[in-house]
């Protein structure tokens, strides 16, 4: 089992149409990984709600919220857990 939390870096990146991120969860709780623009606006909740310890993984196919497809670019995703955020980048070619 995971001791810390961890999110990992999406692959294949760049990517076009699907990416894969995998992040581990230290502790039994409420988690969420989400999606967001360059310039900070909300694109999309992949995880939301409660996880117990262990390793996960998470494909986004490059949708937003309503499941239209986004524009090329540099998109944040960010988990947040009991203890933090943890903030990484990736880049959809289209």
């Amino acid at each position: 089992f995971p001791n810390d939390y961890i999110l990992k870096q999406n692959y294949p990146n760049p990517f076009n149409p699907v990416t894969t991120i995998d992040f581990d969860v230290a502790s039994n709780g409420h988690v969420e990984l989400r999606i967001y623009d360059i310039v900070g606006n909300y694109v999309n909740s992949l995880i939301s709600g409660y996880h117990v310890r262990g390793r996960y993984t998470v494909n986004w196919e490059g949708v937003d919220a309503s499941g239209k497809e986004v524009s090329s670019g540099v998109y944040i995703y960010q988990l947040k857990h009991a203890k933090g955020i943890i903030t990484k980048k990736m880049i959809l070619l289209r």
